[in-house]
């Protein structure tokens, strides 16, 4: 019997390919447009969406969507190593409205819970979060929202039956 150990860390998109290519690394798993030269496969497709708590005064207009004027009046809280969640807040003119940054995406459901902030986030993971009685995620359309996590591999390695096995369990995760 083979014990399988997997280790997971974040690593820069410019160095993905070549990690794959030479086998310090056997996968990438991400929304990694800039990674090229790589087997690939889509995993899932999602879209930013914005979180916040059940009780926020802004849910007490009963809007059926919030426009761009209405996250004008937030403050947000974004994890600083998510560049796409910081680019969706400048490209609507709200990165001046962020007043905090978490490392992980995991602390922001206390965060939010307990503040009037406001975080952009992928929306299944919102959705993971939700409880209506806690949080609320708001309808509105956020510029260049929509994005696809893939996994990616070297071709060397394709062939290999573990590589094979891990690539099939991967698939059976997210589909």
């Amino acid at each position: 019997m083979r014990l399988v150990c997997a280790q997971a860390a974040p690593l820069p998109h410019a160095g993905i390919a070549d990690a794959l290519e030479t086998g310090s690394i056997h996968f990438a798993l991400g929304f990694l447009p800039s990674v090229n030269g790589t087997q690939r496969l889509e995993l899932l497709s999602d879209r930013y969406a914005v979180l916040v708590r059940a009780g926020h005064p802004l849910l007490a207009e009963k809007k059926k969507r919030t426009s761009t004027q209405d996250l004008r009046r937030l403050e947000f809280v974004a994890v600083r190593s998510h560049s796409e969640t910081l680019r969706i807040l400048q490209e609507l003119g709200l990165d001046s409205r962020l007043v905090l940054t978490s490392k992980h995406f995991l602390a922001l459901t206390a965060i939010i819970e307990r503040t009037d902030l406001a975080v952009v986030m992928p929306r299944a993971i919102a959705l993971g979060f939700i409880n209506t009685e806690r949080y609320a995620v708001l309808s509105n359309a956020l510029p260049r929202s929509t994005f696809t996590v893939s996994l990616h591999w070297s071709h060397r390695f394709e062939v290999d039956p573990a590589h094979q096995w891990l690539r099939r369990l991967f698939v059976e995760l997210f589909t």
